[in-house]
């Protein structure tokens, strides 16, 4: 068996496995890469990669194409190397070869087409980026299209900047996942349109924290290739469309013949006009290859039962496409989804009205936006809807004039190769200059040691510029850091510092520009503002107790075995504590009651709001109105997440906050008795979670409990619901009034609920009782 077939069975029964199983599996794949590479060469270092053309002093691009076939992708491919051509040189890599291979040949510096057995793994893709890199050291390089992904990656990690251009709508590739890298790493995300963003920002989260770009397409040129016609005769000798017949009102609808296109939609829609119209002389002819011929034989079975021969006609494929434009009154786009084809760009430019499905494409987006071709957008593959349309523009030329110029009116605004061509170079040549920019940035960090790598930045050479270069890479994906979840894909760089806070709200840093707020907050002095806090690290001597504080602590134990961890934890502060726990059922509580000394109550409470319902009734009740600080703890399992995950993130919270290696809470109650002003104390996370799926539920929140300011984009916040408070902080929540029935029926999902928002906010109620909150570090104790 060879290497590659060895590294997918793996790889496929790894799917079937649970966390441990696959952790072995991921180490059997790394030992077969080790193998293969001691007993076989990369097939990357073996291919030519050609210089010749190459004009010295001319700076290079690189653009990855997935196939050189004469379709949508590689068309637009080859139109940008004959745009940028004039600028740079042009190198191009092909996954495939295709009709158009020779095309590329003609126009590009050099052409690298991968052989048909390329394996396609990451051992032979790191090879092949090198190469790239030192053959042609490439300004930037652009991805035309999804498929083309298959080494992005890799040149970013060669820093080598990427532009990804995604044509295709996520939801017609299964599993959700196989995106993820290319989301996470490429410098610049470009989609033709909203609704193909859209489909990618449902499926993958990571794009609803970084930018990305919409930019409609231009009009393609047609690269000249041998074109045979396999379904039909040519338009020169066709009966269905011939010149005579002019008094036809001809339909068409242009692509490949496959499922997604909507060919049997289009055969519906025909089928109907001539129920509709029986009267009018109406043609349909669909132009393209067909890819696979049991979908043909279907569709023409489908023309036979319609009874439709002498109306509807495959006529094959065309190098020439503009006598049947010429020819067309109507361009029906019948695809179920297509993001911008270009022969719809191309119908719109020469004013032919097209007729297309909401939702199911890009022109539907642009045309529904203008009231001039509103008109020509059908409700989602509504057949009939489709079919009295083009009727009634049969019957109605003048209406069919008016649709006719505003399309092409509205072609001509959108659809400008040049323009788009020097905005994808404008993007390519910004994030070079991004990436140059880590450099210095790196330098400023380093000289004004305003780095923590023990905050999980740890890179594989544990060296801190390798964990500096490691956040920078990583923040610079998230620029300008203005989304609401950018904090989903970033980590804390320095303890009691947020840089997507300093990025939003520091009026002196442009977050447009391409330095890092992290840098800047460095260079400037790091001046305060809501993006910094004070941070309680363990005393030198950790163990102390407060005289005359009063001190409660509330802990939910759904699961009651944990109790004498946490006993533990607690009994290594000298300050006392009177314990209020809550637990769902008697016999947990009996499992409590071992435990039980003077100073602690028990309570069964209904397996509902979970932690926060049971505390926030006894602060409603004024349990701790007597108290001078409370602790809100758990048991946090996670049970709905991988592995250890809840185990390690109740230890890190109570290792912050409680005690361990620290008397923690000693440390924290000092803070309290010494800073008045000081009202929440929580744990330092690294990570710089925001809001997630919440916001909605967080903004009624503060609504009821009428906060005066309103809720930032950015924020700090007791992530895991774990903390140590003043009563009087907590009193806005007290406004909420909430109720059990407020509170969601178990199983929760993981985001997205009441006890997530209140979580969330916690902080803004302790600053409306006009309070700050601190943060708790330990170095030792990390997540």
């Amino acid at each position: 068996m060879s290497v590659e077939r060895e590294d997918g069975a793996i790889r496929r029964l790894a799917r079937k496995l649970p966390p441990w199983a696959k952790r072995l599996a991921r180490r059997l794949l790394d030992v077969n890469r080790r193998i293969s590479k001691l007993f076989v060469a990369p097939m990357a270092a073996r291919l030519a990669f050609p210089t010749a053309a190459i004009v010295p002093n001319r700076e290079t691009i690189i653009l990855i194409v997935h196939e050189a076939s004469r379709t949508g992708a590689p068309i637009l491919g080859w139109n940008l190397v004959l745009n940028l051509r004039r600028k740079y040189n042009m190198v191009v890599v092909l996954k495939r070869g295709g009709a158009i291979l020779p095309a590329f040949e003609a126009i590009a510096a050099a052409v690298i087409c991968l052989p048909d057995n390329f394996p396609m793994h990451t051992d032979e893709m790191e090879v092949l980026a090198s190469k790239l890199l030192r053959n042609y050291a490439p300004k930037y390089a652009i991805a035309n299209s999804i498929e083309s992904r298959f080494i992005v990656s890799e040149l970013e990690a060669l820093d080598i900047p990427v532009v990804t251009l995604v044509h295709e709508f996520s939801s017609i590739y299964r599993p959700i996942g196989l995106f993820c890298e290319l989301f996470s790493t490429a410098s610049v995300i470009v989609f033709p349109a909203r609704i193909v963003a859209d489909s990618s920002a449902t499926d993958y989260k990571i794009l609803r924290g970084r930018d990305f770009n919409i930019l409609p397409q231009g009009q393609s040129k047609l690269p000249s290739a041998p074109v045979a016609s396999n379904s039909a005769a040519r338009l020169s000798d066709s009966r269905a469309i011939s010149s005579e017949r002019y008094d036809e009102f001809l339909v068409i609808g242009i692509g490949t013949i496959i499922e997604r296109k909507g060919v049997d939609l289009f055969i519906e829609v025909a089928a109907a006009a001539k129920r509709i119209f029986p009267g009018r002389k109406l043609s349909f002819a669909w132009i393209g290859a067909y890819a696979f011929e049991p979908y043909l034989d279907q569709l023409k079975e489908q023309i036979d039962n319609d009874e439709l021969s002498d109306t509807f006609h495959f006529l094959g494929e065309f190098e020439n496409l503009d006598p049947i434009y010429d020819r067309a009154d109507v361009f029906f786009l019948a695809s179920r989804v297509d993001p911008l084809p270009n022969v719809a760009i191309d119908a719109a430019l020469r004013g032919l009205p097209v007729v297309c499905f909401d939702q199911a494409s890009g022109i539907a987006e642009i045309l529904s936006e203008h009231d001039g071709t509103r008109g020509l957008v059908v409700p989602h593959l509504d057949t009939a809807a489709a079919a009295r349309l083009i009727c009634d523009l049969a019957a109605d030329l003048v209406q069919l004039g008016k649709f006719s110029a505003a399309v092409a009116d509205i072609a001509y605004r959108h659809f400008d190769m040049e323009s788009y061509v020097k905005k994808i170079d404008e993007l390519g040549l910004r994030a070079r200059r991004s990436l140059d920019q880590i450099g210095r940035d790196l330098k400023t960090i380093r000289q004004h040691g305003a780095f923590n790598p023990s905050l999980g930045h740890e890179s594989n050479s544990k060296s801190v510029d390798a964990a500096i270069l490691k956040y920078l890479r990583r923040s610079r994906i998230l620029a300008p850091w203005n989304k609401v979840l950018a904090g989903t894909f970033a980590r804390r760089p320095l303890e009691g510092f947020n840089p997507l806070i300093y990025a939003r709200e520091n009026p002196d840093f442009d977050p447009q520009g391409l330095e890092d707020p992290l840098a800047h907050f460095a260079r400037s002095g790091r001046p305060p503002g809501r993006w910094t806090h004070r941070v309680i690290t363990p005393a030198a001597s950790s163990a102390f107790a407060i005289r005359q504080a009063k001190v409660a602590v509330h802990g939910h134990f759904h699961y009651p075995e944990l109790l004498p961890d946490f006993i533990h934890r607690l009994n290594q502060n000298k300050n006392t504590f009177d314990l209020f726990l809550t637990t769902t059922s008697q016999a947990k509580a009996d499992q409590l009651a071992k435990y039980k000394s003077q100073n602690v109550q028990i309570k069964v409470v209904d397996n509902r709001g979970r932690d926060l319902a049971p505390f926030l009734r006894g602060l409603s009740e004024g349990l701790y109105s007597e108290y001078d600080v409370v602790g809100h703890f758990h048991s946090k399992r996670s049970p709905n997440l991988d592995g250890e995950l809840g185990t390690h993130w109740r230890n890190f919270l109570w290792e912050h906050l409680v005690g361990g290696k620290f008397a923690m809470a000693d440390t924290i109650l000092r803070i309290f008795a010494e800073n008045p002003r000081v009202g929440l104390v929580f744990a330092e996370d690294p990570n710089l979670n925001g809001w997630d799926e919440n916001l909605k539920i967080a903004e009624d929140l503060a609504a009821r409990m009428e906060l005066l300011q309103p809720l930032p984009m950015h924020f700090d916040f007791p992530i895991g619901t774990m903390f140590w408070a003043r009563p009087a902080a907590l009193k806005p929540l007290i406004r909420l009034n909430l109720c059990d029935t407020d509170f969601p029926m178990e199983p929760l999902p993981i985001d997205g609920t009441l006890l997530h928002a209140l979580e969330r906010i916690i902080p803004f109620a302790a600053a409306d009782a006009g309070f700050e909150y601190a943060t708790t570090y330990v170095r030792s104790s990390k997540r």
